[in-house]
């Protein structure tokens, strides 16, 4: 299982190498979880839908995603910028959603993901990064020790990871 996620804005380039990984992966037998939107997301989906793969989706028009308490430290962990507990509920519905695509959620028997693949233009681990929801979700996965690979700046890496997947 991995998570495939990323900014609305990458690049068509990079969407159609995250269509192809996502095919990969979806043939190889992994689930992908992702969040539906625009860009990255929907690109990872269509490579998956492809090769009729497995998947779980949190779409962003689904109007709340309850915040489940193993989810409430997962989050704040990750809200650096301003404490969760001064967000308002559909914030935090969406910042759930960024943990779910990492951890699952009840109906997933909060199973994480092996790892991650995303893009980003910035690195979502420095204080002062304010693009969307992947901020979240790799910031996440990186305090509970998934690997995240940014399909912008760590290309050998996963080169070596679709290498290695049989």
């Amino acid at each position: 299982m991995y998570a495939g996620i990323g900014s609305r804005k990458t690049p068509e380039k990079i969407l159609l190498q995250m269509e192809k990984i996502g095919a990969l992966l979806a043939s190889k037998g992994y689930t992908l979880r992702s969040g539906g939107a625009v860009g990255a997301d929907s690109a990872f989906e269509r490579g998956c839908d492809s090769a009729q793969g497995s998947k779980q989706i949190w779409h962003p028009s689904e109007s709340y995603f309850p915040l489940h308490e193993w989810a409430t430290d997962k989050a704040s962990e990750t809200c650096w910028e301003y404490p969760l507990e001064k967000m308002k509920a559909h914030t935090i519905s969406l910042i759930t959603r960024n943990m779910y695509q990492i951890f699952g959620d009840d109906e997933y028997a909060l199973q994480p993901v092996d790892f991650v693949l995303f893009w980003s233009e910035g690195d979502p681990l420095e204080k002062g990064f304010e693009a969307g929801g992947t901020r979240y979700a790799i910031r996440a996965c990186k305090s509970a020790g998934i690997p995240a690979y940014n399909l912008r700046t760590d290309k050998e890496q996963i080169a070596k990871l679709l290498l290695q997947i049989k």
